[in-house]
């Protein structure tokens, strides 16, 4: 088979831009959160990891009805501004989670670990943050890039945290 145009578009064979992979995560992955992943199977991390937390379409149902709130807005943001920052934790070889677990078990040290149950957090969303030795740092609520990469930097003592994200 032969390249050739298809209704006057032509086929450019082009390495990827810079922005690909950013890309990629803010149309494929951050939408879908884990759609493969069964809500109720754990989530396992091990070592430094940013864990992109939200409710499931079950989870957000059910607040929409019993607290009337506009939980898709909430969600819709969150990750947009999720998917920003995860541009942000690639470059800084931090890798990041997006799930819809109940249940997130973080392993710290050589054995220990936490298991954090998603329904006793206070919002819908938001991160767990573990560095993989210390304790996990839970940030409930969601913000802008900038507030999510201010509480990352933190965390992970990084010195340099960028002022906008692309």
């Amino acid at each position: 088979m032969r390249n050739r145009p298809i209704r006057g578009i032509r086929l450019v064979r082009e390495h990827p831009t810079p922005g690909a992979p950013a890309l990629f995560l803010l149309l494929f992955v951050v939408p879908s959160f884990a759609s493969g992943q069964a809500a109720d199977a754990p989530l396992r991390v091990r070592g430094p990891c940013v864990v992109f937390f939200g409710p499931s379409r079950a989870e957000r149902d059910s607040i929409a009805r019993s607290e009337g709130l506009e939980i898709d807005d909430v969600v819709d943001d969150f990750n947009y501004y999720a998917g920003k920052t995860a541009v942000f934790l690639s470059r800084a070889a931090i890798p990041a989670e997006f799930t819809e677990s109940r249940t997130v078990v973080v392993m710290t040290g050589a054995a220990t670990s936490r298991t954090i149950d998603r329904r006793t957090i206070e919002d819908p969303v938001g991160m767990i943050l573990t560095d993989g030795v210390h304790e996990p740092r839970i940030v409930p609520g969601g913000g802008t890039d900038r507030d999510l990469i201010v509480q990352i930097s933190e965390y992970f003592h990084l010195t340099s945290a960028p002022t906008r994200v692309r």
